[in-house]
């Protein structure tokens, strides 16, 4: 369910307010009658005719908050968010106990994406009204938007006791942890890199992935650093099963066995960790700066969030479930899956314009782009000022080798919003393509942010070249093949290091 869904009904508890806000209207037939239509068309969507009435309503009775706060709600549900803000917030300072006032301005400003506005309205609802899941819900994403982790799981975590069956609070709660943990491997990384465990957390992310050989080498680095370190045997144990080799994973865990139980006045954490209690392990390290003591707290945070995201897993389809599990799977690069799951929220949600446009994302990443062309075409003809709705149309045309038709969609893309580098890049790769080199520089240079593997840096170079700048055109070269050389390296060490071998 998208958000303004979410929030719909709260419109008809705030237009309540409207009996008795004034007594202007009980007094007035014609404002009684007024403010009844005004409930009317929110409750039938038609929101700018709602916007109208209550404009109306405002001229007779200017200083009525409740009327502003119901405008300011009308303009939000009809996507006017910098209007909401405006009659929102002249609502609260008439009268700051218009608790849902607050809702909605923190919502507008989410909106808008200005979690850092958005924080302090909802914070003062949540305090008002904790018990709406709501408000949790968006305050909880604001936090995450501003790598508030801690603060983020707080909210996620009373979502998930108002609302059990919500994969909203399970995939937030998840994701928290997940950023919790990776700021802990930071922490570890930057006091002691290269240490038992770092090179211990490598390898658990490296076992997730699946990349078992990779997984396998750090494994054993983290042993020969510390030889006695709890969980590596019965990591390379389970590596061992899953690539075929039963007899050796015997042996890694008779080694793990060998170290016997930890002390749990020394060893509390490991003792919390091992019996499941990782909250308490949590609390064992959390005044602690040492490279163990982080190595703990993201190993706790990662089982949090696997705890989570198991709750997630089995909770009954949903259109947010669907949604929820999309983004997993697209996120671990899974574009097929994700594809499913998004065509299971359209069952569920015929239309939903969400629904189509991240559909459309995702074949674009399966590179399906002909059944990607209808659904973003259509998506474009409902809102055809949409940067990256014209982004995707024109990247679609060029993926088709059809660079010049692709040209006037991507242009349109980077004048809605300059600030747009994959719109950019395609747009210098369409530019060169046609031969029109000049045009291209501009644009390979704008997206130069995203080039980890050096292709733009190459077609930069193949441009330069093109309008005889040959120097400039031998620096990209020279750059390219350089970040191209590093990559092979990395590629070669870890070839060779990285072969599973007997205990």
């Amino acid at each position: 369910m998208s958000e303004k869904r979410r929030l719909a009904p709260y419109f008809l508890a705030c237009a309540l307010l409207l009996s008795n806000c004034t007594w202007a209207i009980g007094q007035s037939d014609e404002l009684a009658a007024k403010s009844q239509q005004g409930r009317e068309a929110m409750s039938a969507g038609k929101y700018k005719e709602a916007i109208s009435i209550y404009q109306e309503l405002i001229k007779a009775l200017p200083g009525d908050a409740g009327l502003r706060m119901n405008l300011g709600i009308a303009h939000y549900m009809a996507g006017q968010y910098r209007d909401s803000i405006r009659h929102l917030e002249a609502a609260v300072k008439a009268n700051p106990e218009l608790a849902q006032a607050f809702l909605f301005l923190g919502a507008s400003e989410h909106r808008l994406g200005n979690p850092v506005r958005a924080i302090p309205s909802l914070q003062r609802y949540v305090r008002k009204d904790g018990k709406d899941p709501r408000g949790r819900q968006l305050l909880g994403d604001s936090l995450f938007a501003v790598e508030r982790f801690e603060q983020a799981a707080e909210q996620f975590e009373a979502l998930s006791k108002l609302e059990a069956e919500n994969p909203k609070a399970w995939h937030g709660l998840g994701r928290s942890y997940e950023a919790l943990a990776g700021r802990a491997f930071e922490r570890l990384e930057k006091i002691a890199p290269e240490s038992a465990y770092w090179l211990a957390l490598v390898a658990d992310t490296r076992a997730v992935q699946q990349q078992y050989r990779s997984a396998f080498f750090f494994y054993r680095k983290a042993l020969e650093k510390q030889p006695k370190m709890r969980g590596i045997h019965m990591a390379l144990s389970q590596i061992y099963r899953r690539t075929g080799h039963a007899e050796w994973a015997t042996q890694e865990e008779e080694k793990e066995a060998q170290l016997g139980l930890p002390d749990c006045t020394s060893e509390k954490v490991v003792c919390d960790f091992v019996a499941g209690r990782f909250r308490e392990a949590l609390d064992a390290v959390k005044n602690k700066q040492t490279p163990e003591s982080y190595y703990w707290r993201s190993q706790s945070y990662n089982a949090l969030a696997l705890d989570a995201l198991s709750r997630l897993a089995k909770l009954p389809p949903s259109f947010e479930m669907h949604e929820v599990m999309a983004e997993i799977h697209r996120n671990q690069g899974r574009h097929l899956e994700s594809v499913n799951e998004w065509k299971k929220a359209l069952e569920i949600s015929p239309g939903n314009p969400t629904a189509r446009k991240e559909l459309a994302v995702s074949l674009i990443l399966t590179h399906d782009y002909d059944a990607a062309k209808p659904l973003v075409d259509s998506l474009l003809t409902e809102e055809p000022n949409s940067a990256q709705l014209n982004y995707l149309a024109g990247d679609i045309l060029l993926n088709q080798q059809r660079p010049g038709e692709a040209v006037p969609l991507l242009k349109k893309a980077v004048e809605y919003d300059p600030a747009f580098p994959p719109a950019h890049s395609s747009l210098g790769r369409a530019f060169l393509t046609l031969g029109e080199a000049a045009k291209a520089i501009p644009h390979l240079k704008s997206a130069l942010v995203l080039d980890h593997d050096g292709s733009l840096l190459y077609q930069l170079a193949q441009a330069y070249r093109s309008t005889g700048e040959r120097e400039l055109a031998g620096q990209m070269l020279q750059k390219y093949q350089e970040i191209q050389k590093t990559l092979q390296l990395e590629r070669e060490q870890l070839e060779k290091e990285a072969t599973i071998t007997p205990p």
